[in-house]
Parts: structure tokens; C-alpha cells; sequence
């Protein structure tokens, strides 16, 4: 083996690394003031679009771990959301962050979603927008760390259409109007606590206006309370139950053997007897008037259904007109056989009874 094999591979070495070191000499120095997170912008799919369409840009961020040399840098992802983007006429609708890290260095890309909506088709620029992060000294609180931001590049999209295939397509306005979602809540409650507030006023004005004594003159009140005199001293009429009882007492006192030869006795019974006969009749005839005369009663019994009940009271009515007469004449007492009107009246007054009229009804359509 010569030197010449023996030196060749050592030669070549030395010279390797000797390059090397003269191309790091050589190799212009870092600027001090150089962003230590750089932005690199990828290709974007797809570059010609139509209304509505998916634009995808990758924006690739590359930094070092700094945390041996006692600082560490925090991007402000919650900074870099798509709607926040400054990015007009361009809309962010998604982004996804994927992380990874190779040896000292730190790749993340941020994938974007965007669409364009724009009246005339041309060439459009997506506009360049900053990335913010902090650097600071570990210990040191984030308040008090500067924000920094780096620019990212722009993009050309070809825009062809404006017809879209999504029927109904969500545009997010370009203009901020603000959120006014509070107030329009107290606004509306405002209003459904005023709005009863005049219905309420009135109530409580038409129940003041009700309760509120009338004011009427002195002569007013005096007919008032001499009426009011008049119908307390109106008898209650007597139910049907009563109005009948009180007819049989009457009938059973004619035949009292005391009023026997004494006119004036009997004349007194006679008047008690037409003052029940009356009662009873309008008991049995509610439609009769209080002012209705013996006759007026006739007249009207004489307008009735025929039947049983009719007959009842046909009798009944005209014994009442006969007693009424004979008392407005003075001629005497009306009665001749007491016995006798008292059977007769007695039967009427039977044949009046409820349950003896739904007995001859029964028997009546039995018959038929």
C-alpha cells in the first residue's frame, strides 16, 4: 500500500470539513431583528372557483423551541380564527390546525376553508393577514409579554360563476352591525310590562266609578224609602202546598156549627174563603197578574186546555166570581148548603192534587 492509497481518504475528509467551515464563515448572519416564526405560504386548491365553492390555503408556521435558552414561544391561535379574518371580499368558514415538531423545530399549518361571493368574475387576490404569537422568559406572566405578529402570503383565485349548487347559501355580511340581543330582551320586557299598564288603569277607574255611591236629591230618597216601605209590607203569595192547605182550612171552617144561624160569622168566613180561593188559583196559575180581578181569573181559565185540570179550575173560578159578586153587592151570604160547597169545592181541589192527575193520565192512556 503507498502513501498515496492511505492519504486519499483522509485527504478527502480534511477537505469536507474544511468546506463546511468555510461555508459557515462564509454564510451571511442571522438579522437580530428577524422573526423567530416565520410563515410560509403553500399552494391553494382549487384556483379557479365559482360561487360557493371550498378554497383551501395552507399557511405553514415554522419556530424553534427556545425553552433551553430560558424563553418560549405561545401563538395566539384563538387570534386566528376565520372569522376574524381580514380577508374582504373572501369569506373563513373553517380552519384545521395540525401540529407536529421536528427535532428543535416546531411545524404548524393552518388549513383554511374560504369562499368567495362577488358579483363579476375575475382574478381575486386573497389578502395577506398577520399570525400573532408571544415571546417571553419562562417566569415571566403572559400579561406582560409584548404580542408580535408575522405576515403570511397571498394567494390568486380565478373566480368564473356566480351560480352556485347550494339552494340556499349562508353570506356572512361583511358589515359588523354589533349584538343588540340584551337590549331587544329588556326592550320587549319593557313593553309587555307597559302595555297591560293602561288596560289595568282603566279597570281599576271603572271599579271606583261602580263602588262610588250616586248622589241623588232628598225627594228621590224619600220615594225610595217609601217604597221600599210599601213592598215590605207586601205579603209574601203562599206556595202551591200552602196556598192549598189553607183553602181546606177555610172550607172545613163553613161547616162549623157556631156560624149555624149567624149571618155576620158567615159573611167573615166567606171573605176568608174567596181571599184563599184566590191565593190558590194564582199558586196554580203563575201567569195570572197580581191586579187580576175574579173575572179576569175566569177569562183566563176559560182559555185553557180542555181536560180535568180545566174543569178543576173552571169550578173553582166561577165558586170565586159567585162569592166575589155577592160581596161587592152586600147582598147577603153567597152560600146556601155549606156542605154541599164544601164537597164540591173539596173535589175540585183533588182533582188538582199532582199525583191524582198522573193517575187519571195513566188511566187515560190505558183506555185509549
Amino acid at each position: 500500500m503507498n502513501m498515496r492509497q492511505v492519504l486519499g481518504p483522509l485527504g478527502m475528509a480534511v477537505t469536507l470539513v474544511w468546506g463546511v467551515q468555510l461555508s459557515a464563515q462564509d454564510a451571511p448572519p442571522r438579522p437580530a431583528d428577524a422573526s423567530p416564526v416565520q410563515v410560509e405560504t403553500l399552494e391553494l386548491e382549487p384556483t379557479v372557483v365559482k360561487t360557493g365553492d371550498i378554497i383551501t390555503q395552507t399557511y405553514r408556521v415554522r419556530f424553534h423551541d427556545l425553552i433551553n435558552e430560558g424563553r418560549e414561544i405561545i401563538i395566539l391561535e384563538d387570534r386566528m380564527v376565520p372569522e376574524t379574518l381580514p380577508i374582504h371580499p373572501f369569506d373563513g368558514v373553517s380552519l384545521e390546525i395540525h401540529k407536529s415538531q421536528v427535532d428543535n423545530e416546531h411545524i404548524w399549518d393552518f388549513i383554511y376553508g374560504m369562499r368567495l361571493i362577488a358579483p363579476e368574475k375575475a382574478v381575486y387576490v386573497i389578502p395577506s393577514f398577520s399570525f400573532y404569537y408571544l415571546m417571553r422568559d419562562l417566569g415571566e406572566d403572559i400579561e406582560d409579554a409584548e404580542i408580535r405578529q408575522v405576515d403570511g402570503g397571498q394567494g390568486l383565485v380565478r373566480y368564473v360563476t356566480t351560480m352556485q349548487d347550494l339552494p340556499v347559501l349562508e353570506i356572512r355580511d361583511t358589515v359588523e352591525l354589533g349584538e343588540f340581543g340584551v337590549r331587544a330582551t329588556v326592550f320587549r320586557t319593557v313593553a309587555w310590562v307597559i302595555a297591560p299598564l293602561p288596560l289595568l288603569v282603566w279597570a281599576v277607574l271603572l271599579v271606583r266609578l261602580a263602588r262610588r255611591p250616586k248622589a241623588i236629591s232628598l225627594e228621590a230618597a224619600k220615594e225610595a224609602e217609601e217604597l221600599e216601605r210599601l213592598e215590605a209590607q207586601i205579603p209574601i203569595p203562599p206556595s202551591i202546598w200552602e196556598a192549598r192547605r189553607n183553602l181546606r182550612r177555610e172550607l172545613r171552617a163553613l161547616v162549623d156549627p157556631a156560624l149555624s144561624g149567624n149571618g155576620s160569622a158567615m159573611r167573615e168566613r166567606e171573605c176568608d174563603l174567596v181571599i184563599s180561593a184566590r191565593q190558590y188559583l194564582h199558586a196554580e196559575l203563575p201567569d195570572l197578574h197580581s191586579g187580576d180581578t175574579a173575572r179576569d181569573i175566569k177569562a183566563y181559565v176559560d182559555g185553557l186546555k180542555d181536560g180535568a185540570r180545566k174543569d178543576a179550575l173552571a169550578a173553582l173560578a166561577s165558586r170565586l166570581v159567585t162569592y166575589q159578586d155577592g160581596l161587592e153587592r152586600g147582598d147577603g151570604v153567597s152560600i146556601d148548603n155549606p156542605a154541599e160547597e164544601v164537597a164540591a169545592l173539596g173535589a175540585s181541589i183533588t182533582a188538582l192534587r199532582p199525583h191524582i192527575r198522573l193517575w187519571r193520565g195513566v188511566l187515560g192512556i190505558v183506555g185509549r
